[in-house]
């Protein structure tokens, strides 16, 4: 069997308000500083954000 293989510099668990302040910050800090930085960020619902009340 195979599977599909995807790297990744940066993996986040949870897109509540803590993952995706961290996501967005670490995006923003790797562009002031002029790097490239690959972030996935993962949910186990439907939608981003979809446990935030």
């Amino acid at each position: 069997m195979e599977r599909e293989s995807m790297e990744f510099d940066v993996l986040i668990v949870g897109g509540g308000p803590a993952g995706l302040a961290a996501a967005i910050r670490l995006k923003q800090l790797a562009t002031a500083k002029g790097q490239e930085l690959s972030v996935c960020l993962i949910e186990k619902a439907a939608e981003i954000g979809a446990h935030i009340l």
